[in-house]
């Protein structure tokens, strides 16, 4: 029995083309929070929902719980995995609870898959070969098992890794790399066409801003560009802070928008953003001029 553990947007995106691919094996979902159940956009909890829908059963971690809750949970289910014959399956490789789990039980097989621009920005927190930085016992013990950090350790026990990022270096080394063939057209959610403007030029994608350390300083950078711009794209994980007809929130990932517009509008557009993924992953279509705000001035 396959075990995947679900953190984002694009996480379940991944994870439900690996389920086609794993087509005959049955799997548990785990559906992983930072502090509650209900911090994603309405329209990310239908993907949930629908990854759920024929797993044998689902659970949820919550980093705010006890830390011994969630290793156990973790322990729990790389036994079941290992005692069915299955896999367990992973984007957030920084995951202490899950790394200290697969410490105490070395037998599961683990498959990771892509969590964004952290498996190939080389500085990232998935590259680091330090520990993790606790007080107290946890961090001692941090230390002792991981001296080289937990991101490290889930890297050594990876056995193949998922990408959509063809060509791109990833946190494993090509041997243990498989790409997936993988198509944003294909994710377009007929939904969200109403959402943008017949004339769409110039467009702004959104982030999680309250995880940046100059939030106030680049929500204000919005505010300044938001005149020139058509669209607002909101991160799936974004705190509504602004109300604008403008600013949407999709069922569809953002690269899926921006190749409808670019290739069935026919529009060549300029896409601002801080530090996107989808730069990366659209970063060959010449109808696309990107500007990342957390470097261009």
């Amino acid at each position: 029995m396959n075990i995947f553990i679900v953190r984002t947007r694009l996480q379940a995106l991944i994870v439900e083309k690996i389920i086609k691919i794993e087509s005959k094996k049955l799997y548990v979902l785990v559906l992983c929070y930072q502090d509650h159940r209900y911090e994603d956009a309405t329209e990310v909890y239908s993907l949930y929902e629908k990854v759920k829908r024929n797993s044998i059963f689902s659970i949820s971690v919550l980093s705010i719980d006890n830390i011994s809750i969630n290793i156990l949970k973790y322990l729990c289910l790389h036994v079941l995995s290992f005692i069915t014959g299955g896999k367990i399956f992973l984007a957030g490789i920084d995951s202490y609870p899950f790394a200290i789990s697969a410490k105490i039980f070395p037998f599961s097989k683990i498959i990771t898959y892509d969590d964004g621009t952290a498996n190939f920005i080389s500085n990232s927190k998935y590259f680091k070969d330090t520990p993790l930085e606790r007080k107290g016992i946890k961090g001692i013990i941090s230390k002792v098992a991981f001296p080289e950090g937990a991101a490290k350790y889930l890297r050594s026990r990876t056995k193949l890794h998922y990408t959509i990022f063809s060509g791109l270096s990833n946190i494993v080394e090509e041997a243990r790399l498989f790409n997936l063939n993988w198509d944003w057209g294909e994710l377009l959610d007929e939904r969200d066409l109403k959402k943008i403007p017949a004339q769409t030029n110039t467009i702004l994608l959104g982030t999680v801003f309250h995880n940046l350390s100059k939030r106030e300083y680049l929500q204000q950078k919005v505010l300044e560009i938001f005149p020139s711009i058509d669209l607002y794209i909101m991160h799936p994980r974004e705190s509504v802070w602004i109300e604008n007809v403008k600013a949407v929130r999709l069922h569809s990932p953002a690269e899926a928008i921006l190749k409808h517009i670019v290739d069935r509008m026919g529009l060549k557009i300029k896409v601002y953003h801080f530090n996107s993924t989808v730069a990366y992953s659209l970063a060959d279509n010449t109808d696309i001029e990107f500007i990342d705000l957390l470097v261009d001035e």
